[in-house]
């Protein structure tokens, strides 16, 4: 009893009150998206390049939600009004960033959907480790809410190389999620991304320390 007394019932109340605000600004902000998903009858994977094309306006969400994290943990509970006020002022930033990322990933998956048994098989393990890395760099630039100059993408592009477990462990609770949303739109939509996401921003926050 004296255990549960001890409880900070209104901290985890709060924190999980704040990550469902997050979860429905996300899914207001990526509603084209997934509305497109939704209503489209052909299978994500068999039009790839025109959602990696439509995915980068989820990169002012991702900004603004790593926003909220970042007020949150500063003791802001208002994570909502931050989600928004960050999406509208970061909008263009983080928009260029995701569109120059998935104009990359276009360009380096379609190379290496050509490589797959030809006589250049050899180079697809590096095309996939440049997709790899061209994500990690886009998580890196968006959480650090960094100018996107050459100077700063090369320093996150490095900085995932060198933290490359946090990168890694990154893309794997990202591809979890994405798979989680598919297979299970509403647990994936509304119960998992401020997690998920948190968890990104978290790792983030360590492997680009350096850059503030």
């Amino acid at each position: 009893m004296r255990l549960l007394a001890r409880l900070p019932y209104d901290t985890v109340f709060n924190t999980v009150y704040a990550a469902l605000k997050i979860n429905l600004c996300l899914v207001a902000a990526c509603l084209p998206l997934l509305a497109t998903l939704a209503l489209s009858g052909s299978s994500p994977l068999q039009s790839w390049p025109f959602y990696t094309a439509l995915s980068a306006l989820c990169g002012p969400a991702a900004a603004a939600a790593f926003a909220a994290f970042r007020a949150l943990s500063d003791g802001e509970h208002h994570v909502a009004r931050t989600f928004w006020t960050t999406y509208r002022t970061a909008f263009s930033r983080s928009l260029a960033v995701a569109a120059a990322a998935a104009a990359a990933v276009i360009v380096l998956a379609a190379d290496f959907q050509l490589a797959l048994g030809s006589p250049f098989g050899a180079v697809t393990p590096l095309l996939a480790l440049l997709i790899a890395l061209v994500a990690a760099t886009t998580t890196a630039l968006l959480a650090a809410e960094a100018k996107p100059t050459w100077k700063t993408t090369l320093a996150c592009a490095y900085l995932s190389i060198r933290y490359w477990y946090l990168s890694l462990a990154n893309l794997a609770i990202l591809g979890i999620l994405a798979a989680a949303i598919v297979a299970k739109p509403a647990i994936g939509l509304f119960l998992l991304p401020a997690p998920a996401l948190y968890a990104v921003w978290a790792n983030t926050r360590h492997l680009t320390a350096t850059l503030h």
